[in-house]
């Protein structure tokens, strides 16, 4: 959608669209697209310091030639003050251009970052699974960053160089065509120079922007793992760790400073071997036959040197580009990464009122192709009923749930939402109709005000309050000196894990979806606690299909409906009573949680433990 992004490929290639493919420079030229005006008014200006630079050389071997040659004060303070200003236009208008070209490259930025968090925002779970959050980062900071200078600054750079060395040559040969054409015998030279670099300096940039990916995404994982590293005393592990992928970034650094470092100095010396050429071979012509004057020895030597600058420029544009197309890959893998999970170009709208009946019907699932972790699972929830989700860790109950809203896609069967296939629905529908509240909640960096209202856009202060106090967090909010505009810090850090559970139930409360899920809600807290969600937890039950997970089965025996899990697959559904009568695995896992308190389960009911 951005003007960059996938609206203006038709200009490409169809490889643009896939992970790696080529690159196009008119690409990334589509971002000066909303400050074209600027861009047109910066190039002009370009246009004018490039003929005012022309301007200095000539005025000098006239002043040297016409003035001081001929002793005539009149034309030295002439020449001179024309001189002066011509540098001051020249300096002046570079500092227009200037400002101008930040304004571009400000709205460049914001562009890249628009696509680029646009497209994060689309991408299914399955691609934050498979790549570091810090990674991610390092490509939406720095590598924008090194995109932006250089279609900005290099743009300005490249167009500046042509025109300087387009105007220079024509000087050049208007001055002597003979003493031009040895100007210019480096340049061949230069060329391949040019091309080697490129070839070489692109590989490595490329290996570099991985490296510092590697180092952003390790910098990350320790910043949000502060407080395990502290309390394991590990933090000289992980300064181990940060010192290998540091020294692995500082290689691949040092390789490429040490090939500029070797083919800087070459181009350098080559643009520098011009200015031998022009002394020795235009001061033999000016000795010997005289048809170059003093004032134009000097004048074409001023030349040569504005010749090569631009071939330096150039150079160092090169230097940028490597940068910035080992950084535009990482960027445009963002940008172009696909959904995993896809909408119909039309989607079906469920009626309202939304009911909440759900059918699972031979749901497969894996996360990872040719390893599946659910195997054929089907049941049904009817309208209003608590369905509750019990086994063993690592059994699939979650996994279950992540599949109702679409956080990943099913590999076969289907799942209904009142008679009609989710993936039918549009995401926005399907989701907006179910809540969720995890075992750790997250919250945002932020208010209270503002982690509750997350829940419904434009919510009122009544209403928030309402959903506050019906999650039974109305009265440890207010004990707070900002009550409901107290901040919360990162994931909310400076409460409780009760409490930030309470605000993420208000949260679900506040959405009032008909479909809600909870995972663990109560598993991390005390008994106080708990109770207080689970008198929460009854307010967003009522009158919505809901899902439970549950370690604390006694927190599920009231359920409509049990579903036991085991490896991927439901192995015994039914009531609490029903499920006991069949002395099974849910049996089992009763029976286990009761004998950790002392008691076992019996015909005629719970009997203490005996000694023997």
């Amino acid at each position: 959608m951005g003007i960059g992004g996938h609206l203006y490929r038709g200009m490409g290639s169809p490889h643009d669209d896939q992970i790696g493919g080529n690159l196009y420079w008119n690409r990334l030229v589509n971002y000066l697209r909303p400050s074209w005006g600027l861009v047109l008014v910066a190039l002009f200006l370009s246009l004018v310091i490039t003929g005012l630079s022309l301007v200095p050389p000539r005025l000098i071997g006239l002043i040297i030639d016409k003035a001081i040659g001929s002793k005539d004060l009149g034309r030295l303070t002439i020449f001179s003050f024309l001189l002066l200003l011509s540098y001051g236009a020249e300096h002046g208008l570079t500092g227009v251009k200037g400002w101008l070209l930040g304004r571009v490259g400000q709205q460049v930025i914001f562009d890249l970052w628009q696509d680029v968090y646009h497209n994060l925002l689309r991408l299914s779970f399955n691609y934050y699974d498979a790549n570091q959050t810090g990674n991610i980062m390092s490509r939406v900071t720095s590598d924008v960053g090194a995109v932006e200078r250089v279609i900005v600054d290099g743009v300005d750079m490249l167009v500046v160089a042509s025109l300087t060395l387009i105007g220079v040559t024509g000087m050049l040969f208007h001055l002597n065509w003979r003493l031009a054409l040895v100007s210019l015998i480096p340049i061949p030279c230069l060329l391949f120079l040019a091309w080697l670099a490129t070839e070489r300096m692109h590989r490595v940039y490329r290996e570099v922007r991985r490296k510092m990916g590697e180092v952003s995404a390790l910098l990350q994982d320790s910043l949000s793992g502060i407080r395990e590293i502290k309390s394991f005393v590990r933090e000289d592990y992980q300064l181990e760790r940060l010192s290998v992928r540091s020294m692995d970034y500082l290689s691949s650094n040092l390789e490429a400073i040490k090939l500029w470092s070797f083919f800087s100095p070459v181009i350098m010396t080559l643009s520098s071997l011009g200015t031998f050429l022009v002394l020795f071979f235009g001061g033999r012509i000016a000795i010997l036959n005289g048809s170059l004057s003093p004032g134009q020895v000097i004048s074409f030597l001023f030349y040569v040197g504005l010749f090569y600058q631009p071939i330096q420029r150039l150079n160092w544009f090169n230097h940028m580009l490597q940068h910035a197309r080992a950084s535009s890959e990482r960027i445009f893998e963002l940008i172009d990464a696909a959904p995993q999970i896809r909408e119909k170009p039309k989607p079906v709208v469920l009626p309202e009122p939304i009911r909440g009946e759900v059918v699972y019907q031979e749901v497969h699932f894996s996360y990872q192709e040719g390893q599946e972790v659910l195997h054929g699972v089907s049941f049904t929830a009817s309208p209003g009923e608590m369905v509750a989700l019990v086994g063993p860790t690592g059994a699939g109950k979650s996994t279950i749930l992540r599949l109702l809203p679409r956080f990943y896609e099913v590999d076969f069967g289907n799942i209904f939402i009142d008679g009609v296939d989710i993936k039918e629905l549009s995401l926005k529908q399907l989701r907006q109709n179910i809540g969720i509240v995890m075992q750790e909640p997250f919250l945002f960096n932020g208010t209270i005000l503002e982690n509750i209202a997350y829940g419904k856009p434009g919510a009122t202060m009544e209403e928030i309050i309402q959903a506050a106090r019906l999650a039974n967090a109305h009265q440890f909010i207010t004990t707070f000196p900002g009550g409901y505009d107290q901040q919360i810090g990162e994931r909310g850090i400076r409460l409780s894990v009760g409490e930030k559970q309470r605000i993420a139930i208000a949260r679900a409360i506040l959405k009032n979806p008909p479909i809600l899920i909870l995972d663990e809600a109560t598993s991390s807290v005390d008994n106080q606690t708990e109770k207080l969600i689970q008198q929460a937890i009854e307010h967003l039950l009522r009158s919505r299909t809901s899902f439970v997970i549950a370690h604390r089965l006694s927190t599920v025996m009231h359920a409509h409906k049990i579903l036991v899990v085991d490896n991927g697959t439901i192995v015994e559904s039914g009531t609490h009573d029903q499920l006991l009568a069949r002395q099974g695995l849910y049996t089992k896992l009763y029976e286990s949680q009761w004998r950790g308190r002392g008691f076992i389960v019996a015909p005629t009911g719970f009997e203490p433990v005996s000694d023997g």
